[in-house]
């Protein structure tokens, strides 16, 4: 079959390469390059991971691919001093082993993309028909097609947007609700040791700092720093003067590492409209079987990078069963 998937996330990816052994598979994605929010923002000398910062392994199959992709030197453990500031105490941060790609989380999304037919800076509008006549059309004009099948992976108010109407998915879709982030990256001109490589916080406007260059593989000496606003914080001011927006994470971070922040030689701020959605749909896909298309995403089971794998992983296996 020929098979479109929109995304080149590590759902969209994982789908991708399950599918392309036994059919011919093209993906779609908006962005200039594969991740989705598993991405690095580049400034100069200054590297962010600026949307997922690591990643834990529970699955089997996941844990396989992160270990042939670590023995191609691709991802490795973070062994972090992760702390939690809550109430005004700080304890350590515990939880399953962080694992990150190495030198920067893209290289994940690149090793998997190896191989694949992936079209970039394309922005799907709509698609449209049936299985085995599938269409999609693209904001910028033009649209591709015959497709057997669809895999969805944009973020469910995206999905939404793309689907018929009267798509059987639309009710479900309707109920998820994804919470935006704001991310905001700060290079500093000399290296500096807070205590911590990451810090987690509650009752603030920010949920999250990370020192991203104390990862593996980063350069020590060119330090960056990445601040995750909250949540609520978030949607709340999702569509608030972005000025103001970096003034009060800028505010908020540097109280919590001691020193002016807003006088660092980089500082940017970017807006993940769609982050995540910690809820899930109790389904690890959803498919309209009428309509030959599938959606996908971490969306489905609650978040997280392993979420997006498992969730991409279905969609591949439910289109591999119906053959």
């Amino acid at each position: 079959m020929k098979i479109a998937i929109i995304g080149a996330g590590m759902a969209g990816l994982t789908a991708a390469r399950r599918l392309s052994d036994k059919h011919e598979v093209e993906l779609f994605d908006k962005s200039r390059g594969v991740g989705g929010r598993m991405s690095t923002r580049y400034a100069g000398d200054y590297e962010f991971d600026h949307g997922a910062q690591y990643f834990t392994i529970t699955d089997p199959e996941f844990q396989f691919l992160i270990d042939a992709i670590a023995d191609n030197g691709c991802a490795t453990r973070w062994d972090s001093r992760g702390l939690y500031l809550r109430d005004g105490e700080l304890t350590k941060d515990t939880g399953r082993p962080r694992w990150v790609g190495s030198p920067r989380m893209n290289v994940i999304a690149k090793a998997l993309a190896q191989g694949l037919q992936i079209n970039l800076g394309r922005r799907v509008s709509s698609i449209s028909g049936s299985a085995g006549n599938l269409s999609l059309a693209f904001e910028e004009g033009g649209s591709e097609g015959p497709f057997d099948r669809v895999i969805c992976t944009a973020p469910a108010p995206q999905a939404a947007a793309m689907l018929p109407p009267n798509s059987l998915l639309q009710s479900v879709l309707a109920d998820v609700h994804m919470h935006a982030c704001f991310a905001l990256m700060v290079g500093w001109a000399e290296p500096f040791d807070p205590g911590w490589d990451s810090l987690r916080v509650t009752d603030l406007p920010i949920s999250w700092l990370a020192l991203n260059a104390s990862k593996p593989g980063r350069n020590p000496a060119v330090p960056t720093l990445v601040v995750h606003a909250a949540p609520a914080w978030s949607d709340n001011h999702a569509d608030a003067d972005r000025d103001w927006v970096q003034s009060i994470m800028l505010g908020a971070a540097s109280v919590l590492c001691d020193r002016k922040l807003d006088q660092a030689p980089h500082i940017a701020l970017h807006r993940w409209l769609y982050a995540y959605s910690n809820a899930g749909v109790g389904q690890d896909c959803l498919i309209d079987p009428d309509r030959g298309v599938v959606l996908a995403g971490d969306w489905c089971v609650g978040g997280r990078v392993e979420g997006a794998f498992v969730s991409g992983r279905a969609a591949a296996n439910h289109i591999l069963a119906s053959d």
